[in-house]
């Protein structure tokens, strides 16, 4: 695996919906605040009902979301895992269990709260990109009423 230097973020982060309409410049910022790491198969990213402190970019690898005995999905490269509980302190609602090895970028709470006071700019895409996340679930689920 390439070493993750600051073009190597920028690289994966400007491919996410979620941070896809940020400046170069504000890339770098949210790059600045990513930490690499490297989780086995089995790692538990995030387990349903417990309070968050990280959020991960999956770079490589796969991983599942399951809600009580329910596999909801399976998630990949540029797939973000645990930003809501990050961002409103709420438990987590859903568990995240890596199903292959994974290589991530870790966000801490701590670290996107003062990136998104320090810029404003990131702070307003951001809550765009989740305000978008939010309206997509709700048609996919009043498609299915």
């Amino acid at each position: 695996m390439a070493p993750w230097g600051r073009a190597r973020k920028v690289e994966l982060l400007v491919a996410i919906p979620l941070f896809s309409t940020l400046s170069q410049r504000e890339l770098g910022q949210v790059a600045t605040v990513t930490v690499p790491s490297q989780l086995p198969a089995g790692a538990v990213l995030t387990r349903q009902g417990q309070k968050g402190g990280l959020a991960y970019v999956i770079a490589d690898g796969r991983a599942e979301v399951v809600r009580g005995n329910r596999r909801l999905a399976t998630l990949g490269r540029g797939d973000v895992v645990g930003e809501l509980s990050l961002i409103d302190g709420e438990p987590r609602s859903a568990t995240v269990k890596a199903i292959t090895p994974l290589e991530v970028l870790e966000i801490s709470a701590g670290d996107l709260n003062r990136l998104l006071r320090k810029a404003p700019g990131v702070r307003r895409k951001f809550l765009e990109a989740l305000s978008e996340r939010v309206r997509q679930a709700d048609r996919l689920t009043t498609a299915g009423l």
